[in-house]
């Protein structure tokens, strides 16, 4: 959970850090059960395999993902303020880009829908669109600096685990990223949504000097909201990456054709 502890200095110990993160977790287990009734209720919907035919969903699915992420943006804020009653110091702000850098993976196809329907209500979807189209050349390329024909599967495996921190490590900002500001904040991932950091903020950006010495956590969704994530993806019969780019312009080019989706 806690992702690095090299040279952190507090008065807790990461022992006790980890304990008290685990006790905020605790907390998130009331809205964790709303969020699993509006994810099976989700899947309940009638038409959701539409998608891939006529660009179709039912507007009451725009309505429960909505329920869903401001729910986990409550359980965060519930647990963020009990770790900060214990003593803990919490960096983030809404406005803090440098962690930016990273490339969300694990991204569920129902975040991609919503992440997508953000984008075309931006007002600047086509230059997001070739933003996104960049960072995906650039993720395809550091895979492939580190891959070659005689690759064996299980190193290609492998290497799809350090893959996120070869790309990171290149600093290529969000594509959603206009100077600070998210451009798509309200409709962000699970992943964008549950990290945080005990340190400095400046101390995240992967050139930073002490970014070896970073501390940070995440406050994740729990397991039975990413099982019930997996069963309503697989009602739209859609086969996309998890990778957010990739699985974002492969909804944007081959499902949707750079429509919007039609809400019924």
């Amino acid at each position: 959970m806690i992702e690095s502890s090299i040279g952190f200095r507090s008065e807790y110990s990461c022992f006790e850090v980890t304990r008290l993160i685990q006790n905020a977790l605790k907390t998130a287990i009331a809205y964790q059960q709303q969020m699993a009734r509006h994810l099976f209720e989700s899947a309940c919907l009638d038409g959701l395999e539409k998608l891939p035919v006529d660009g179709t969903l039912p507007a009451s699915f725009l309505g429960y993902f909505k329920k869903i992420m401001d729910l986990f943006d409550e359980s965060t804020r519930v647990a963020l303020k009990q770790l900060r009653n214990a003593g803990l110091t919490l960096q983030c702000q809404p406005e803090c880009p440098h962690c930016c850098y990273q490339m969300p993976t694990g991204v569920s196809i129902a975040e991609l829908i919503y992440l997508y329907h953000g984008m075309q209500q931006s007002g600047a979807a086509s230059r997001l669109f070739r933003r996104c189209l960049e960072a995906e050349e650039l993720w395809v390329e550091v895979f492939r600096q580190h891959t070659n024909e005689n690759t064996a599967p299980n190193d290609c495996r492998n290497l799809a685990a350090l893959v996120p921190k070869f790309y990171r490590d290149l600093e290529q900002r969000c594509p959603f990223l206009d100077t600070q500001l998210c451009q798509i904040y309200p409709y962000r991932p699970f992943a964008c949504r549950m990290h945080f950091s005990l340190t400095p903020p400046h101390w995240c950006r992967p050139s930073h000097f002490q970014n070896a010495h970073a501390l940070g956590f995440n406050l994740e969704p729990g397991e039975r909201i990413f099982d019930n994530l997996e069963k309503l993806d697989n009602r739209f019969q859609l086969d996309l990456s998890d990778v957010m780019v990739c699985g974002l312009l492969e909804l944007t080019v081959n499902v949707m054709q750079f429509k919007k989706i039609h809400w019924s």
